[in-house]
């Protein structure tokens, strides 16, 4: 799908044998192009989500994801160095939350 700036999403993750089938029922009757969550929008995800925990958003699991993969990069490439390399790092990580966050 295109995401944000209209960059392509591409990924391949592993399911359980439930979720494989759902979502082949999900396909059925539609094209490689067409949505597989039609009838799912941005608002109805955030309305059940903020059932479930008050204040609760899709944006929070994308700002989290984000926080963690910035987190987790600098503090490992950041313990020596200096600042020339540290900020080398900071772009490299950066590109990569980018990337993340689509």
């Amino acid at each position: 799908f295109l995401g944000k700036d209209s960059i392509q999403y591409v990924n391949t993750v592993e399911v359980e044998p439930l979720v494989y089938k759902a979502i082949g029922q999900f396909q059925a009757g539609k094209s490689k192009t067409d949505d597989l969550f039609d009838e799912l929008d941005t608002s109805k995800l955030n309305a059940h989500l903020k059932e479930l925990v008050p204040g609760l958003t899709a944006k929070v699991f994308r700002t989290y994801n984000a926080s963690i993969t910035l987190d987790e990069m600098l503090s490992q490439e950041t313990k020596d160095g200096d600042v020339t390399q540290k900020i080398v790092v900071y772009q490299k990580a950066n590109k990569e939350v980018a990337i993340l966050c689509n």
